[in-house]
């Protein structure tokens, strides 16, 4: 009988592994990642005390090789203790495509609260047929406009989002641009079968038309992860997600310094997800399956059982980030995957306490999802 528990919790897994390996397999370049069609193009930046990063940000963006006059960046600053404001104030005098708006607290009510309503803030000012978006903290590749808005020239296209890097700055750091990549792995993998798992919201773009047939942010349910929220609405009208593997559709991103940012990171994300429903609960379920068989094997003194369940996860997930990090060209990644793995492995026990604590600190607010 313990056998039937063990091989049954391996094979549950496998098929996990499967479906992901098919996803990611079929995420090959469907579309042209560049075209002569240059559309008129908005990218919004929301910031909330952002005043040690905002300016390298938006220099990126600015150096972005794309046309200038179909080219508008907007710089929403989401109500800041800080020099923030006058910082962007600053950037739109200097650069002509650099728009900067201050949101203030009246603004930020209902479905607008945090950073929801600071993209819907920007967005209401936008002029592009095409919105982009990333974070303050973050810097793009001078390609990243074009690459991001190439699968556009297919009509069908409502969304797409880009892969999402952590700065290698540390071992620390490394260690979340593993994680990263992972999470990135998964989520392309499963948007290619067709049932969208999640995103980053600092790399994501979408046609203006089906932003405003949702209602925007207006039209969304809350969510502490905003970027999940637009991209289950997007797949709700069966509009179609373009999940792009490029390293000229990269963003860079700046790592959580602190253990204590990074789980409330975790949190964060762990409270958002809650929201997928079925696709949530399966992949959740498969890691509880997981787990009950690698305890059990250990439990039991199988040896051979706790390598299988080792490699599943070492090598059937490693696939994963190895494909990834070709694809991507992170080569470091390829020798840090595996014992990076096995961290991640014993974070998971962490999931279910993460899942019960509902509050969520964020930038300095509080947000309490509903159940």
């Amino acid at each position: 009988m313990s056998n039937v528990l063990l091989f049954s919790a391996a094979l549950v897994y496998l098929v996990r592994l499967a479906y992901f390996w098919r996803g990611q397999w079929r995420s090959g370049r469907a579309l042209p990642l560049y075209n002569e069609s240059v559309p008129r193009v908005t990218v919004v930046v929301p910031a909330r005390n952002e005043e040690r990063l905002i300016a390298s940000c938006i220099e990126s963006l600015v150096a972005s090789d794309y046309p200038s006059s179909h080219l508008e960046i907007i710089v929403v600053n989401d109500r800041s203790t800080d020099a923030t404001a006058k910082i962007i104030d600053e950037l739109a005098r200097l650069h002509t495509c650099v728009r900067a708006l201050h949101r203030q607290e009246a603004d930020a009510r209902e479905n607008l609260r945090g950073k929801p309503g600071a993209l819907q803030f920007g967005i209401d000012h936008a002029s592009g047929e095409i919105i982009l978006i990333t974070d303050a903290d973050c810097s793009v590749h001078p390609l990243w406009v074009r690459t991001m808005v190439a699968p556009f020239t297919d009509p069908s296209v409502e969304m797409t989002a880009g892969l999402t890097v952590v700065r290698p700055s540390s071992t620390f750091a490394r260690i979340q641009d593993i994680e990263w990549v992972y999470t990135s792995s998964m989520a392309q993998a499963a948007n290619s079968n067709g049932h969208p798992l999640g995103c980053f919201g600092n790399n994501i773009a979408i046609r203006s038309s089906a932003f405003a047939e949702l209602g925007g942010y207006r039209g969304i349910p809350f969510s502490v992860t905003e970027d999940l929220a637009l991209m289950q609405a997007i797949h709700g009208r069966h509009g179609s997600i373009v999940f792009l593997c490029e390293p000229t559709g990269q963003v860079v991103t700046e790592p959580c310094s602190t253990v204590s940012d990074y789980l409330r990171q975790k949190q964060r994300w762990v409270q958002g997800g809650l929201g997928l429903g079925w696709r949530g609960f399966t992949f959740i379920g498969s890691s509880v399956v997981y787990w009950v068989g690698l305890v059990s094997s250990i439990v039991m003194g199988s040896l051979p059982w706790t390598a299988l369940f080792l490699a599943l996860r070492l090598v059937g997930d490693g696939v994963l980030i190895t494909t990834t990090a070709i694809r991507m060209r992170r080569w470091y990644l390829l020798w840090m995957g595996a014992p990076v793995l096995i961290l991640l492995l014993l974070l998971e026990l962490m999931l279910p306490l993460l899942a019960m604590q509902r509050r969520v600190v964020w930038k300095g607010q509080t947000f309490v999802p509903k159940p």
